[in-house]
């Protein structure tokens, strides 16, 4: 589906109103549309990739909000990992790295961000710099002249923003380093986003039935995508879709956006 048959049809079916000049105005279900899209991908890490970023010699702290375009979330549980190539042969090995925090390092290594010790790194730290988002290796890399170095960073992102009537969601930007093509995947829980963005604008009519509702029918959404993706076997017992609505509002998670609709 296309954005603006997400925030016309859909969200004129679910709300059962075609307006779009008065109380459900086109803005505000633009803007519910995407707090949507973000609230997916937040709660499912559908919007993710493995970035890659060249390793520079002695270089050690790294900024990933400019990998990612600003896009960046949190890490995936699969490791980072140090991606070494040899330059004459192309032989590529690749070492995973221990996570550790900022504190943890600190003990470990007084002054290991300036350390005079280098070599291959088996260690990442996530730091939060003056609102910058950060990975910093411990050992300070010393790349051979003969290899090239590359960290693989496996995160989940935000998807942007849709602008445009004809943007899909879930679709990386045009420009960026990662490929600009919609996941169509994802095309079948399109419809997840008239619910959420209906229980964000419902709450206009201050019909709180209809909020829950809303959501409830949104939280399906997420364990039906969650189930299908579940890894068969083992200790994997299938649930039922959980009233979404009322699980956020006593986890305290604030996984509901609570930003004023009327924007």
């Amino acid at each position: 589906m296309t954005f603006a048959e997400l925030y016309g049809e859909a969200l004129h079916h679910e709300l059962g109103s075609s307006d779009v000049s008065e109380l459900f105005t086109t803005a505000r279900r633009k803007v519910a549309i995407n707090r949507a899209q973000r609230e997916f991908a937040r709660l499912t890490q559908c919007f993710s990739a493995d970035l890659v970023q060249p390793v520079t010699d002695g270089l050690a702290v790294y900024d990933l909000d400019v990998l990612s375009n600003n896009l960046f979330v949190n890490f995936k549980a699969q490791p980072v990992r140090l991606r070494r190539t040899t330059t004459a042969s192309g032989a590529v090995s690749e070492d995973r790295l221990t996570r550790h925090d900022e504190p943890w390092l600190d003990a470990q290594n007084i002054g290991w961000r300036n350390s005079p010790q280098s070599g291959v790194a088996d260690t990442y730290a996530f730091i939060v710099d003056g609102g910058t988002n950060q990975i910093a290796l411990s050992l300070r890399p010393q790349v051979p002249t003969t290899e090239t170095w590359e960290l693989v960073v496996p995160v989940v992102l935000n998807p942007p923003d849709m602008a445009n009537d004809g943007d899909v969601p879930f679709t990386w930007p045009s420009g960026s380093p990662l490929t600009p093509n919609p996941n169509m995947a994802l095309e079948p829980y399109h419809w997840a986003l008239a619910h959420f963005a209906a229980s964000q604008l419902e709450r206009l009519r201050k019909d709180t039935q209809a909020v829950e509702g809303q959501l409830s029918m949104f939280g399906a959404y997420i364990q039906d995508y969650k189930a299908t993706r579940r890894p068969r076997g083992g200790d994997v017992r299938a649930r039922q879709a959980r009233d979404y609505y009322r699980r956020t509002r006593n986890s305290g998670s604030g996984a509901i956006e609570q930003g004023d609709p009327r924007v």
